[in-house]
């Protein structure tokens, strides 16, 4: 399993390869700088596997359903891959493909959160029908 003083190490001399690249050619620098990123997410969700399997379990114990989790973990990948690609693109000076890529993520999450907003709101207005109206 890779370490955490593994990766840090790999990053320290990927960011000084990525220097010298882009003072020649940028646009290496720029991939080489996603191709480890991806690279350094892949080994830390291989190395979370554990902690998502507990995770997982404790989510189950504590009366949710997999449809819900399944959202948590849907979620928690958006929120990684499109700070991953944010940042990326403020890495290559383009701030306004950050800020775009940002507002996307957002709105991904709001879409995948209005299901479960819907079924919220249902139950509110069921408990609520059920509260007589005083005249």
């Amino acid at each position: 399993m890779v370490t955490a003083l593994q990766i840090a190490g790999l990053c320290i001399i990927a960011v000084l390869f990525t220097k010298l690249l882009r003072q020649h050619a940028p646009e290496h620098g720029v991939l080489l700088s996603l191709l480890l990123a991806c690279g350094v997410m892949t080994c830390a969700m291989l190395s979370l596997s554990p902690l998502l399997v507990q995770l997982d379990r404790l989510l189950s114990a504590g009366g949710l359903s997999s449809d819900q989790i399944a959202v948590l973990s849907k979620a928690i990948g958006i929120s990684c891959i499109t700070q991953l690609a944010a940042d990326v693109c403020k890495d290559a000076g383009e701030s306004a493909l950050a800020t775009a890529v940002m507002l996307t993520g957002k709105a991904a999450l709001l879409l995948l959160a209005l299901p479960s907003a819907q079924m919220l709101l249902a139950l509110f207005q069921e408990v609520l029908s059920c509260v007589p109206v005083l005249s």
